[in-house]
């Protein structure tokens, strides 16, 4: 489950995600078929793990320790960039956010944090020299913290260059392109993290950078999480795993002029009231609205193992989505388990 890419659920609407984390459940409309409603179950039965994406994660700290309480495994995406309140209006100090990251991954691991630099924006003022200085300073705090790091470069579109002011934006070009990426990769290499690229257009083995999704098969393999390949990204080229996003468009109060996913201007985001009690972050549903439950990929999952495909013990599982798929399947399995096909699980 992604909270998300449409908003900034980590900063602005903590207490909505733990109230729904408690209720089990949350409803998502359809950021196209507006009519459709999703009801998104959140169980540990029904989540393998929630990716929060933020640009300040110091609100989820005090939710930390009943996250993990509830049996749920947490991500944690969090973007720091060097740019000041020109072109991220309503992002803390980078300090604070570095402070917060670092807490946070006392408490759930590095690795399971990842520091984007993202997006790469040239313009006036902010060249190689201006990337090549604050990308080692950040580097350097992200490192207490993280050993990955994961940029791309800004997308300049027709609704990007009509909210910004002149000279704020311009296309990178490749010659830009490739010596920002040999800096990355020797400053991220001198403080021990590795680097890659979210949805490039291009092969980047010629820099040592490896084709990978930002959350991709590669970390859920390594945390012992299941997953589905396959997955619809938000941007194309998106490498990432399959996920179910509970954010809604234009409830995020940060302003940022580059951003992707608003769809309005940066004065008018963030202005759509939110209810902490609700089970939607943002309106309410209609009797004309048609409410869909979605499966949770546990409960997928458990009726593959009952099927008998036991394809998802084959990650190193240390985490606690092992005990509770095995006292769910072993509730509902209809038939006693052989030993050998037991053990085959746990080959």
């Amino acid at each position: 489950m992604c909270a998300s890419r449409r908003t900034d659920i980590p900063a602005f609407h903590s207490e909505w995600m733990m109230n729904r984390l408690r209720a089990g459940e949350a409803l998502v409309r359809n950021p196209v078929s507006r009519n459709v409603v999703y009801r998104v179950g959140l169980t540990r039965s029904d989540v393998d793990c929630i990716v929060f994406m933020t640009k300040n994660p110091a609100p989820m700290v005090p939710h930390m320790r009943e996250i993990g309480s509830l049996g749920l495994v947490s991500l944690f995406q969090v973007t720091m960039t060097p740019y000041g309140k020109d072109l991220e209006p309503g992002v803390p100090p980078k300090a604070d956010v570095n402070d917060a990251c670092a807490e946070i991954a006392g408490r759930i691991g590095r690795d399971r944090m990842v520091w984007r630099y993202d997006p790469v924006v040239f313009s006036d003022g902010k060249g190689m020299g201006y990337h090549s200085r604050k990308f080692d300073l950040l580097c350097r705090s992200a490192s207490e913290w993280t050993d990955r790091c994961v940029f791309s470069f800004v997308d300049v579109y027709g609704k990007l260059l009509s909210v910004s002011g002149p000279g704020a934006f311009r296309s990178v070009t490749r010659e830009e392109q490739d010596a920002f990426i040999r800096m990355a990769v020797h400053t991220a290499g001198e403080y021990g993290m590795s680097l890659s690229m979210c949805c490039p257009g291009r092969d980047l083995s010629e820099f040592g950078i490896e084709p990978r999704g930002c959350l991709d098969r590669a970390v859920m393999t390594s945390l012992g999480i299941p997953f589905e390949t396959g997955g619809k990204g938000s941007r194309e080229r998106c490498r990432c795993v399959k996920s179910v996003d509970i954010g809604e468009y234009d409830t995020c109060s940060h302003g940022c002029v580059y951003c992707y996913a608003a769809r309005t201007a940066p004065d008018r985001r963030g202005t759509r009231l939110c209810c902490e009690e609700s089970e939607m972050l943002w309106g309410s549903v209609s009797p004309r609205d048609r409410v869909v439950d979605l499966k949770g990929r546990g409960a997928s999952r458990l009726d593959d193992f009952l099927r008998g495909y036991l394809y998802f013990f084959d990650a190193p599982c240390r985490d606690p989505w092992i005990p509770s798929r095995c006292s769910l399947w072993l509730s509902r399995c209809p038939w006693t388990p052989s030993p050998c096909r037991f053990a085959k699980g746990w080959r």
